[in-house]
């Protein structure tokens, strides 16, 4: 039964003449960050009249960083004297609270309501009117019986930027407006399709818009890399209306993502211009890699050498691939989550493993986690634990095995104690077990295992300190 007038909705609240700015423009760039930021550009033209006026710039989002807004006008000499940005939106509540002690027009509590005029006492928690003329006090069932003729001051029905600006003559205005917001992000999801000796990975852009608006037809750029941000003050709101819902995710086809080096980061242009909406996550193919060669692996680390008993060796699955075009690859990887899958025997494919990878550049081998790798088996045990006065020597005996019905190959990544002056080691690993110096206190030993084998060895330090 409300009646609001929308037509006259920012005339009356601002004063001067107010021109609006259309709604969409002629080219809109978006750069999105990892760290819920975003960069818009946004290019526009408007019809201005001669001399001072406002114009009211629409769709700006509720979480914009108002501090960052830069506008720049041509095609025309221009003065820019203020610059406001308005958020209070129309409500029933919003309505209400700002009509307490004016007239207002209400339908009584009765079966047959009458149309009355009072002045509005109270909002919450229920709506009270003094009746004009007997002075009754009203307490109505319900908001909506308040009649609202016109909508109060500094109110609008979206986030605007309003400029108070003069203009030399009339005619056409250009508006280049740049500004960054919150709620925009984006990350990397990869999917890994593994097969015996090669692999197959597809990655995503999956771009989340939770600014407040929509953005349409946009040129879209991710940009990969931790952009340094000054720490903000910022407040939190909760909203018993707010609702928040995971949306349905658009795919957009991928054709030939451009990736480049740029200013210490590397960022990806989408060729082609999306819509993104507010409440809206949309995911683009950015990778399709086939037939990229891997190779596979079971590692332990041991980096403790205290005087204990024998202790289980549990081995992770790994897998690694180089990161070059000479093996189908040869791409700078953004930092994401790679979801794993493989074929059994019967063609059926199974969910395996995911891992979650950094900022990989191109020519650097990719490593990944896979799980656990069942048929590995072992124990290590302290055979020799001597601690004295400035001088430690530990001798540990690894003993691993192949259960499975497939070769191995483990890796025990042994991280000797950073302490001492004096350092020496030695083992006993030899035949298919070989050992590599991966610095100054690790070594690495490499087990390569039949079906049903199993191997021994011994490994030692001695310190002075």
């Amino acid at each position: 039964m409300n009646k609001i007038f929308y037509s006259t909705l920012l005339l009356p609240l601002l004063g001067l003449a107010n021109i609006t700015v259309p709604s969409t423009g002629s080219d809109l760039k978006i750069t999105i960050y990892n760290n819920d930021k975003a960069f818009i550009n946004d290019t526009r033209e408007v019809e201005v009249k001669a001399g001072k006026q406002k114009l009211v710039y629409e769709g700006v989002p509720s979480s914009v960083i108002t501090q960052s807004v830069v506008p720049t006008f041509s095609a025309m000499k221009t003065n820019l004297y203020s610059q406001n940005y308005i958020y209070d939106l129309v409500s029933l509540s919003s309505m209400l609270n700002k009509s307490i002690n004016k007239e207002v027009e209400f339908y009584s509590n009765e079966k047959e309501p009458t149309l009355s005029k009072g002045i509005l006492l109270s909002a919450s928690p229920n709506a009270m009117i003094k009746e004009n003329g007997t002075g009754k006090i009203y307490t109505l069932n319900a908001a909506t019986q308040v009649i609202f003729d016109k909508v109060p001051k500094n109110m609008i029905t979206k986030p605007s930027l309003v400029w108070n600006m003069e203009a030399e003559k009339e005619g056409k205005l250009g508006i280049d407006l740049k500004y960054l917001t919150r709620g925009i992000s984006w990350k990397s999801d990869y999917v890994l399709n593994l097969k015996k000796d090669i692999l197959d990975l597809t990655g995503w852009i999956t771009v989340n818009n939770n600014s407040g608006v929509a953005y349409e037809n946009a040129q879209i750029t991710c940009l990969a890399g931790d952009v340094n941000a000054v720490p903000e003050r910022r407040m939190h709101y909760k909203s018993k209306n707010a609702i928040y819902e995971e949306e349905s995710m658009p795919m957009a086809v991928m054709d030939a993502v451009k990736e480049e080096s740029f200013s210490g980061y590397h960022i990806y242009k989408i060729p082609f211009r999306e819509t993104i909406g507010n409440k809206e996550q949309k995911q683009i193919s950015f990778i399709d890699k086939k037939e990229v060669k891997y190779h596979q692996y079971g590692k332990n680390i041991n980096n403790y050498f205290e005087n204990y008993g024998e202790q289980k060796l549990q081995f992770s699955n790994m897998i690694e691939f180089e990161n070059k075009k000479e093996n189908n690859m040869g791409i700078s990887l953004p930092a994401g989550v790679v979801r794993m899958y493989q074929k059994d025997s019967s063609d059926e494919t199974h969910f395996i493993g995911e891992s979650r990878v950094q900022n990989i550049p191109e020519d650097e081998n990719v490593t990944l986690t896979v799980g656990t790798l069942f048929d590995a088996v072992g124990e290590k045990t302290v055979t020799k634990f001597v601690v004295k006065k400035h001088y430690r020597n530990v001798e540990t005996t690894y003993n691993v095995r192949n259960q499975g019905k497939e070769p191995l190959e483990l890796r025990i990544n042994e991280s000797i104690p950073v302490y001492g002056n004096d350092i020496t080691v030695k083992s006993s690993c030899k035949d298919n077990c070989s050992v590599k110096k991966k610095n100054a206190f690790m070594r690495e030993f490499t087990i390569l295992l039949k079906a049903k084998e199993s191997y021994k060895f011994t490994s030692e330090f001695e310190v002075n300190y």
